[in-house]
């Protein structure tokens, strides 16, 4: 998708790119081996766009959530008992929402963030999110 919308972003003088990997990137989701994997190549891939895209002032960035209450992650949280102890894991005590994500998203692609290229932004709650 990047590779078709960057002609478009060339012709309007910039823009920006958020790649949307997963805090499994960092921290395995155990028997999600190719789901963590597939993460794992996103946030490379965030560096090398970023490096490729500079020049055509282009950032790359890169969201990495944590547990966000959406309807992909709802076999985590649809139990209260689950629920209840996944949110003892988190710093914050408490799943996240996807607004959260999105306030990040909107921040990553304004003017605030055109300093910002080939980071890894976690949603996390406090979860672990570095290698």
């Amino acid at each position: 998708m990047t590779k078709a919308v960057v002609p478009e972003m060339e012709k309007r003088g910039g823009g920006s790119v958020v790649i949307v990997a997963s805090l499994a990137a960092y921290t395995p989701f155990p028997a999600l081996g190719p789901y963590n994997v597939s993460k794992t190549a996103l946030l490379g891939l965030t560096k090398n766009l970023a490096i490729e895209l500079a020049q055509k002032n282009i950032n790359v960035n890169c969201l990495a959530p944590g547990i966000i209450k959406t309807k992909f992650s709802h076999v985590l949280w649809m139990d209260e008992a689950r629920e209840e102890s996944i949110k003892e894991a988190l710093r914050i005590r408490r799943i996240g929402k996807p607004e959260e994500c999105a306030g990040i998203v909107s921040f990553l692609c304004s003017e605030d963030a055109s300093y910002i290229t080939g980071e890894t932004v976690a949603v996390s709650g406090g979860a672990p999110s570095r290698l």
